[in-house]
């Protein structure tokens, strides 16, 4: 029960009692006044009552007469005469209990009024004896007319003291529910400060000590930042042009090329300069520099077109420059305008043309070449450019698999998946090593059609992107999970990886909801949504509206492929996510400072990092030592 609740039941309470006091007191009180006057006013009617009887001396049928006219006046429940001889005795008695006024109240107020009696004297003799009892019916009738009033003002003043309670607490408990509001921000890993201090003392207290510790988090985070990101330009920026290296290159590589990503591909151009220290030689290492930083600045405008590119000064005269979804000619013309640039800024620094120049090899890729393939038909593609003395542009590209199906084979298969539900769902678990326990269950799908083919995830994604049909897929596939009975996930936590595309097709979230609206009720298990970590860095609003929809439904939300790409992680603050998935070979290529700020990144913000792709015993046991305990890949089978 909520302490507004509380004090509002003890406040109310004490309200009602304290008026239900007063009430009864007032009652009592005006019950005890009319008894008192009724008994008087029957003693003084019994003695102008015994004068009148009195007169009449021994005449019967004037004693009855009187008798009858005083009892009919209303003021007497019983009048009874008896002679003083015994010969005569009369009596009027009202045995009806008083009109319009409930059996209960009568039982309850239970009034007891005495007989009086009075001797009648016919000159100096006694004549006989008279008995009055006052009439307690007007005392009752009296008694519950003010009752109802009562009543009535009794549950009024109830109201009315309510309503005011209600808004005094509302304004004295406001502050609270901003304390409130901030612990659960803090529970939910957000920085909430709260500006405006309340008047009352302990709430003031408590609000300044929330906020100390919520600044003291954040700037545990910023510090933390701030590290992660001087350690990344450490690690992974060439100093001079501020691009990637090699080495950051190399462990982005398999994420770039790998098939969910891109439909068809795309182009890496390798650009080579002829001699950095002729440059050198001729204007200086400053000059130098400065003409190597606009090469990169150059890269950079060019790759903003394409997304998800990355830029790489390999070493000292070598960059590489990939470009996703870029074809052959489109490429080729990019590199005619580098090569155009390059010439202009020999020229601006009035160097030798002959001597200073640059060579770019272009090698297009298709999606499922290896990364050793990859950079050694690069390379290949820089050496042929190198080589060529009329041209210094050479383009490698890849023969289509004459083994390969067609766009169109693949629509057949994947439409007649989506309208049958060819699609088999296979669930890999996440393993937490220490505890032994799995952590989730990462679902994914095969297609397995009437002719007992089976295609897995990474053959058939690509051609669907191509085709625009990835969310009807993924709609199939998702409404199988949550509809059919999965008893592998019964009490567990089960975790989808969406695709890029299906994020950003317009009529997903729609989908989406409707199918949560529908089924979302009826799961066993937890559901998590996945999404890589470079599209969640550039299409943050996107996402936070897709996480705002999970919430809705108690559905959590994480992070795969991360490899730091951002400058800055305040990103991960803003979305949230329940964990962060990088694979093995970027965890164990950090330093102990990188990681080090990362991890506080992450526990400072109640985000677990999960290594995937996990294949050896060694690999398991660095990452151990790194303290980061929750693995999925290959390794998870021998656990």
């Amino acid at each position: 029960m909520t302490l507004f609740k509380q004090m509002a039941l003890v406040v109310s309470f004490i309200i009602i009692i304290m008026l239900s006091g007063v009430m009864y007191i007032n009652y009592e009180s005006a019950k005890k006044d009319m008894i008192t006057s009724l008994y008087e006013t029957t003693v003084n009617n019994i003695s102008t009552l015994t004068n009148k009887l009195g007169d009449a001396g021994q005449d019967y049928v004037l004693l009855t007469t009187i008798i009858d006219s005083e009892f009919d006046s209303g003021y007497y429940k019983l009048i009874a005469f008896t002679s003083n001889d015994g010969l005569f005795s009369y009596k009027q008695e009202d045995k009806e209990s008083a009109e319009g006024v409930p059996a209960w109240f009568i039982e309850y107020t239970h009034i007891d009024i005495e007989s009086i009696t009075a001797d009648v004297s016919s000159g100096w003799s006694i004549s006989g004896e008279l008995e009055i009892t006052g009439d307690t019916a007007i005392v009752y009738k009296a008694l519950y007319k003010m009752f109802i009033k009562l009543l009535y003002l009794f549950i009024i003043f109830v109201v009315i003291s309510l309503l005011l309670l209600s808004i005094m607490l509302h304004f004295v408990l406001k502050p609270l529910k901003l304390v409130q509001k901030q612990a659960e921000a803090i529970l939910n890993n957000k920085f909430v400060i709260q500006e405006n201090e309340p008047y009352t003392t302990e709430f003031r207290e408590v609000v300044k000590g929330m906020n100390a510790m919520v600044r003291k988090v954040e700037d545990i985070f910023s510090k933390a930042n701030e590290a992660a990101q001087r350690n990344r330009e450490l690690l992974y920026n060439d100093p001079v042009t501020k691009l990637f290296n090699r080495r950051y290159l190399m462990l982005k590589l398999p994420d770039l090329i790998k098939l969910e990503n891109k439909t068809e591909g795309g182009t890496i151009l390798f650009i080579a300069l002829s001699s950095v220290e002729l440059i050198s030689k001729a204007i200086g290492n400053r000059d130098t520099d400065e003409i190597l930083m606009k090469v990169g600045e150059r890269l950079k405008v060019i790759s903003k077109k394409f997304e998800d590119s990355v830029i790489a000064r390999v070493n000292s005269t070598e960059f590489m420059l990939i470009l996703p979804d870029c074809e052959a000619h489109e490429a080729s013309e990019i590199a005619n305008k580098i090569n155009t640039k390059f010439d202009k800024t020999v020229q601006e620094y009035k160097l030798d043309s002959d001597s200073i120049f640059i060579n770019i090899g272009l090698y297009r890729y298709k999606p499922s070449v290896s990364i050793a393939d990859l950079l050694t038909r690069a390379d290949s593609a820089l050496s042929n450019a190198k080589a060529d003395e009329t041209a210094n542009t050479y383009l490698y590209e890849e023969k289509d698999d004459e083994n390969a199906m067609g766009k169109e084979q693949w629509r057949n298969i994947i439409e007649e998946s989506i309208s049958h539900n060819h699609f088999s769902l296979r669930f890999y678990p996440t393993l937490n090593v220490k505890s032994k326990n799995i952590e989730h269950k990462v679902m994914t799908f095969t297609i397995e059609d009437n002719s007992d083919k089976r295609y897995f995830y990474g053959d058939f994604i690509a051609p669907a992107i191509n085709l625009g049909l990835v969310s009807k897929m993924y709609i199939v596939a998702l409404k199988k999970l949550i509809t059919m009975q999965h008893k592998e996930l019964n009490g567990t936590l089960c975790s989808i990886r969406l695709s890029n595309e299906f994020i950003k097709d317009a009529g997903a979230y729609s989908e989406l909801s409707s199918l949560f609206r529908k089924h979302a009720k009826t799961l066993k298990f937890k559901l998590f949504f996945e999404v890589s970590d470079s599209f969640a860095i550039n299409n943050t609003q996107k996402v936070k509206s897709f996480i705002e929809l999970f919430s809705q439904y108690g559905f959590g939300f994480g992070i795969n492929s991360f490899t730091g790409e951002s400058n800055d992680y305040a990103y991960l603050k803003e979305l949230n996510p329940a964990f962060i998935k990088a694979d093995t070979p970027f965890l164990l290529d950090q330093s102990q400072d990188s990681m080090s700020a990362l991890q506080v990144i992450t526990d400072s913000l109640g985000v677990d990092i999960v290594a995937s792709a996990v294949n050896t015993s060694q690999e398991l046991e660095k990452l151990t030592v790194l303290h980061i305990n929750i693995v999925q890949g290959p390794i998870t089978d021998k656990i």
